[in-house]
């Protein structure tokens, strides 16, 4: 694990310790069921798809309300993509838009219940097995930065 992770890591166990000591364990396993409920929601499983070029995959929004985004960045097995290399749509076939098109004065909308697909034309993540992804978004609202991480097979683009 690397160094920058090992930080985000030890607060998440030092906070659900916490958690887990004033409240019980049933409190850490409702909030378990909280976390696991919200990824199968927001994750299309089985849409992360590798390509030539990288990966695309899914984000369903349900239980997002509106949001709009000035900066999105995305990684994979840890490693960021440069702005470049991500581009988005929000609906079946909206335009698309690459992430150094987002600011501020042109923010990136997610509505809710309104899929959202995303493509990378990085090569990383094409070692077999599972692929951690991480979506950071930079609210225009509180909180400021939002993230959504999961981690899936990759299966090959069909022709």
């Amino acid at each position: 694990m690397s160094e920058r992770r090992i930080g985000p890591v030890l607060s998440l166990l030092r906070q659900g310790l916490t958690v887990g000591v004033e409240y019980g364990a049933h409190s850490l396993e409702a909030l378990l069921w909280v976390a696991e409920t919200v990824e199968n929601g927001v994750y299309r499983p089985g849409s992360l798809v590798r390509h030539d070029a990288g990966l695309t995959f899914i984000l369903d929004n349900p239980p997002l309300r509106t949001g709009a985004f000035s900066s999105a960045r995305l990684s994979v097995e840890g490693a960021p993509l440069a702005p470049e290399e991500v581009r988005c749509r929000v609906g079946p076939g909206g335009p698309w838009r690459r992430f150094d098109s987002i600011s501020a004065a042109t923010p990136l909308e997610l509505r809710p219940g309104v899929p959202t697909e995303f493509e990378t034309t990085a090569t990383r993540g094409s070692a077999p097995g599972p692929i951690t992804v991480r979506l950071e978004l930079i609210s225009l609202a509180i909180p400021p930065r939002v993230w959504f991480e999961f981690t899936d097979r990759a299966r090959p683009e069909e022709t």
